[in-house]
């Protein structure tokens, strides 16, 4: 199973997430098959990535902030306009992703919101409090917000990500000996509802991982990325990823 960053960045300027051209904002694409998470900007970096856009058969939301979600619109316009899709499409996210989805389209005024006019099916997943389908399992999470972890297991192989609850009981279960532990780490500062780098590595500690990777991470670590892992280090005693854009990884 390999990992693609697709977007590391985020959006929230008092939190160090100011946006300044040098990362698109949060999406991984998971093999050529899941797209998990549709930050701004997800359209521009999968065509750079050279990504197939029909290849993409789900697209899995934690929340929908807008700075997780807010680009879907557009990756499903190119499906539509670009590449001619014929095949359905799933989406998968918290109670709401579909009104919150069709909504969006309307908005925009673009004509994907139009079932007959779309040229392809949008099934839609909405989570309960934990779910197991596929190679796909969830757990409910806190946030202001409904949100969800998701953990992926392909080949005995398995892909946890966390995008901004906090640690829960049950979030840090569905993690558990994951190989790949993925979460945003989004503040320097201990946050009522966003996680730093230290609670991502206390998390990954408790959890008994082995590698981690810390995604939304703040703007100020560009250029120092080895810096922003020693603050995961502190409580973690594993490999620290902190990916730029683009950065593949197998696991």
């Amino acid at each position: 199973m390999k990992v693609n960053f697709i977007g590391t960045a985020g959006l929230v300027p008092g939190m160090g997430l100011k946006v300044t051209g040098k990362r698109g904002q949060l999406s991984m694409l998971i093999d050529q098959d899941y797209l998990m998470e549709t930050g701004d900007g997800v359209l521009r970096n999968l065509n750079a990535n050279g990504t197939n856009l029909d290849a993409i058969n789900r697209i899995l939301i934690s929340h929908v902030h807008s700075d997780h979600f807010i680009g879907i619109v557009h990756v499903l316009y190119a499906m539509m306009k670009v590449t001619n899709r014929k095949e359905p499409l799933e989406i998968v996210g918290p109670s709401g992703i579909e009104k919150a989805t069709r909504g969006l389209m309307s908005i925009c005024e673009l004509p994907i919101a139009d079932d007959d006019q779309r040229g392809y099916e949008l099934k839609f997943i909405e989570l309960g409090k934990t779910e197991q389908f596929d190679d796909i399992q969830t757990a409910s999470g806190s946030h202001p917000t409904e949100i969800h972890a998701y953990r992926i297991t392909r080949k005995g192989r398995s892909v946890f990500y966390n995008g901004e609850s906090s640690y829960t009981k049950e979030v840090l279960d569905l993690g558990r000996n994951a190989d790949l532990f993925i979460s945003t780490a989004v503040t320097l500062e201990p946050h009522l509802f966003h996680n730093t780098a230290e609670d991502v590595g206390r998390a990954a500690t408790e959890a008994g991982v082995k590698r981690v990777a810390v995604v939304h991470w703040p703007t100020e670590y560009e250029g120092r990325r080895e810096a922003f892992a020693k603050l995961v280090k502190k409580h973690f005693k594993g490999e620290v990823i902190v990916p730029k854009d683009f950065t593949v990884v197998e696991v």
